[in-house]
């Protein structure tokens, strides 16, 4: 692959545990390396997330009493919007999903038809409660902030590709704040790099001492999406089962977004693939995200980066001790 970024996260405090980037540089011989690898893209650069983002968007329907997982939807294999039309990952003729069925099959098509029932800025007003198109202020120099386009100017076409991750665009550790929120019962807690505090060159404090918790959707929100997201990994209904943790309950989702070159200003047909998640999935200790640039292997964010999110999240489950939590998975349909 051309890079790649993953993030550990401690559920409840937001410590930062791990965020590595690939490829790297030695901070004993910097005038050695790519002037590229210098920094740290994880907080660096942006990307559009995919269809992570779509947790994000059923967690603030479900919040604002406008979704429910078991909600039935006829799904086309194709959706007109003016002058686009919206397809999914996979080819399909009409189809019926649950809510709980669009996320576990990661479809665009039905994401957009649920999002239908919020206004371009409310799904915006959500977005930036979770921390998007702002820094998470943990102290790195050149963090981006990432795009959002404003509510009140964003157009009903942006509003159906934002709602499944395009037409937008994050940071590493932006996005693994944002699921971790979800995670967390819905309250995002600012991400930190410091244990106890420590203060810039710019003269600004942070770390753990200085951690901000804000509720962004409900408990029973944040509960019903992470039982959702637990269909993800399911071997007969989800698209990643090579994300699953032996012995635990794992929620999670996949992403693959169009890139955008740079130069041209336009999709160049690469992709961006991803895997969020937490577990156990029924009490969350860690959040984990994985991002891999440009591929150069067939394969979505459940075959490449899935298998890669298993391995950190074991690991860390191990490393800390964390025993399985002996719950039941999720029962939730996925068709009607």
């Amino acid at each position: 692959a051309e890079s790649g970024a993953a993030a550990v996260l401690d559920t409840r405090t937001g410590e930062v545990l791990a965020l590595a980037d690939v490829p790297t540089f030695d901070a004993n011989k910097p005038g050695e390396a790519d002037e590229d690898d210098l920094g740290s893209r994880a907080m660096n650069d942006t990307y559009e997330p995919g269809s992570v983002e779509k947790v994000l968007t059923v967690a603030s329907l479900i919040d604002a009493g406008k979704a429910f997982p078991r909600q039935k939807f006829k799904v086309p294999g194709s959706l007109p919007r003016q002058d686009r039309v919206i397809g999914d990952w996979f080819d399909h003729g009409m189809i019926r999903l649950t809510l709980a069925g669009i996320i576990a099959k990661s479809s665009n098509i039905g994401t957009v038809l649920a999002a239908d029932a919020f206004s371009p800025a409310q799904l915006v007003s959500y977005l930036q409660e979770f921390g998007l198109g702002q820094k998470t202020d943990v102290g790195v120099r050149g963090e981006t902030p990432g795009i959002l386009t404003p509510g009140d100017v964003m157009t009903s076409q942006t509003k159906d590709r934002v709602a499944f991750g395009q037409s937008l665009s994050v940071n590493v550790l932006q996005m693994a704040a944002a699921v971790n929120t979800v995670a967390n019962g819905g309250v995002r807690v600012s991400p930190s790099l410091i244990s106890g505090s420590a203060v810039t060159d710019d003269g600004v404090t942070v770390g753990t001492d200085v951690a901000t918790r804000t509720r962004v959707v409900s408990q029973k929100a944040a509960h019903d999406t992470a039982r959702m997201m637990e269909k993800v990994v399911d071997p007969e209904d989800g698209v990643a089962p090579g994300a699953q943790v032996p012995g635990y309950l794992v929620a999670g989702k996949t992403g693959t977004a169009q890139r955008v070159n740079p130069e041209t200003g336009t999709y160049d047909g690469s992709t961006t693939v991803s895997f969020g998640g937490f577990a156990p999935a029924d009490d969350a200790r860690f959040t984990v995200y994985v991002v891999i640039h440009a591929p150069k292997v067939e394969g979505g964010g459940g075959s490449i980066t899935g298998p890669v999110f298993s391995r950190i999240m074991g690991y860390v489950l191990g490393r800390y001790g964390v025993e399985p939590s002996g719950g039941r998975p999720s029962r939730l349909p996925v068709e009607w």
